[in-house]
């Protein structure tokens, strides 16, 4: 007697389906892959035949026994654990059943254990599934092999170059060979991965000028990601056989943000950092972490405090990462702020500067906007010495040349510190400038913003109209502390909420501006 799925398992599914981004069999496809990937395959191949209507992912993963076999039809089970991997319950063998007559699994696994199952949905309530012969698609050593008999001849699933495009969009980091991406990946994969499509491999060749970068997240040396940018040369015909449309340059280009090899979103709006040509650039980085905070969908980041305050810090170190490339390659978008900043914001930067100090406690990330002044003041009065003035260094030549290219006139100089590096010899460690402050025109995408963080500088969003009322009403400074006070939230994302967040912000405020005896 066959075994039944015993739920509305095609109201279930239709649910799935559309928490995806992607078209249905995009999603098949992807899930498939994530999937094998995540039971250790290196080897998963896709195959197509319009006439037989047959679709096939076959990879030479951990397998499956019969157990598990049984278990693999449950819509509710699930032996993954998040930040493990990047696939989910064989969910793209589920939602073949929207699209499939029949879904044929066979999968070989530890000491020779070998099974096959038919599963298919015969109504909304009905999705029975049976254990068939093995057929021996997974010839040796240890594999799963999964078969679409599709409803339709049409589907885009028996079309090799639609394959071909899915695999390059959403798994770039892993077809792509760049040192740095691989350097990463190795910590996930420990040998290379071959995707093949109807018997050819998968591969992505960009042309154009590439440049490379490590991620690090705070102070620590080992990176926590890699990416690359590349700027092309408009060659339309890459556009167009990576892309699958006839147009000059793709509107998805911009940074990919990937996780275990899959891309999770692209553009440059999730990275707050404007680029001169975004048409012409392209890239990826690939930071394994993230796959802790992705969703059950695998297309996006989960939205609990815990979660964005990893990723805002993520987003952070990438910025930091980012900018520099950029500025190399001539793209960097710097803005001239749209008036100087007026001495008089020097002392509301200052006292913001000791409000953050106050806080660093409860929000250790606000440490590295704190300016050398508060830190040298804290820690004096933590140790319970007398206060002593301490004397400024020069800047460096470099130091002073960043100062006059990002135009701020008000930059602390940079502190530098001797540290020893790994093979003993002493250098001098960069020390953060603290909070800066600059004011820009958003654009029409941004222009509802207060104001956002972009490294260490709050940029003050000139064009809300809050900002021309304070303006009338002589109550800038105003302005720009709930500005700071509400963006600092958005980054920190805080347990106890926003509203907590920036009472705190003031009432630490409050405490700075008394103690420096310094007036807005």
């Amino acid at each position: 007697m066959a075994n039944e799925t015993r739920v509305n398992l095609k109201h279930l599914l239709e649910d799935l389906r559309d928490a995806y981004a992607s078209p249905l069999e995009e999603v098949i496809v992807t899930e498939l892959i994530a999937n094998a990937l995540d039971s250790g395959a290196t080897q998963i191949r896709l195959e197509a035949s319009p006439a037989e209507r047959l679709f096939r992912c076959i990879d030479n993963g951990e397998g499956m026994n019969r157990a598990a076999l049984r278990s693999y039809h449950n819509i509710a089970t699930s032996t993954k654990e998040r930040g493990a991997g990047i696939g989910f319950a064989g969910v793209g063998a589920k939602l073949a059943l929207l699209v499939a007559e029949r879904v044929v699994t066979e999968s070989r696994g530890k000491h020779g254990a070998q099974g096959a199952a038919q599963w298919h949905l015969q109504n909304a309530f009905r999705a029975p599934w049976k254990f068939i012969p093995f057929s021996g698609l997974i010839e040796q050593g240890k594999g799963t092999a999964v078969t679409l008999i599709l409803k339709d001849d049409a589907s885009l699933l028996v079309d090799g170059s639609f394959l071909a495009r899915t695999i390059q969009r959403h798994f770039y980091p892993l077809l792509s060979a760049n040192e740095t991406i691989r350097k990463v990946l190795k910590g996930v994969y420990k040998k290379s991965i071959k995707l093949t499509v109807v018997g050819n491999d998968v591969a992505v060749e960009v042309p154009g000028d590439t440049r490379s970068f490590f991620v690090h997240l705070g102070k620590s040396r080992r990176p926590v990601g890699a990416g690359f940018i590349e700027r092309a040369n408009l060659d339309e015909n890459f556009w167009s056989r990576l892309f699958g449309r006839e147009t000059v340059r793709p509107t998805d280009t911009g940074l990919r943000i990937s996780t275990y090899g899959k891309v999770i979103r692209g553009g440059w709006e999730w990275l707050g950092v404007e680029v001169k040509h975004p048409e012409l650039l392209s890239g990826v980085v690939e930071v394994p972490t993230l796959s802790e905070i992705l969703t059950t969908n695998k297309s996006d980041f989960l939205s609990t405090p815990q979660a964005l305050k990893k990723y805002y810090e993520i987003r952070k170190a990438i910025q930091h990462s980012v900018i520099p490339v950029l500025r190399e390659l001539g793209e960097l978008e710097e803005k001239k702020s749209d008036q100087k900043t007026p001495s008089a914001y020097k002392p509301l930067t200052q006292d913001i500067e000791g409000a953050l100090c106050l806080m660093a406690d409860a929000f250790p990330e606000l440490e590295a906007l704190v300016g050398e002044h508060w830190r040298h003041r804290k820690a004096l009065e933590t140790s319970g010495k007398k206060k002593t003035k301490r004397k400024e260094r020069m800047p460096s030549v470099e130091s002073s040349a960043q100062i006059l290219s990002t135009g701020n006139v008000d930059t602390p100089r940079e502190r530098t510190d001797l540290e020893t590096d790994p093979v003993g010899n002493r250098t001098k460690r960069e020390r953060s400038p603290g909070l800066q402050i600059a004011f820009e025109s958003f654009e029409q995408v941004e222009r509802q913003r207060l104001a956002k963080l972009l490294e260490d500088k709050v940029v003050i969003n000139t064009m809300h109209p809050s900002w021309t009322r304070a303006q009338a009403l002589a109550q800038e400074p105003y302005h720009v502390l709930l500005a700071v006070a509400l963006t600092l939230a958005e980054e920190m994302q805080p347990a106890d909420g926003v509203p907590a967040f920036v009472s705190a912000f003031l009432k630490a405020w409050s405490e700075a501006s008394e103690k420096s005896g310094k007036l807005l």
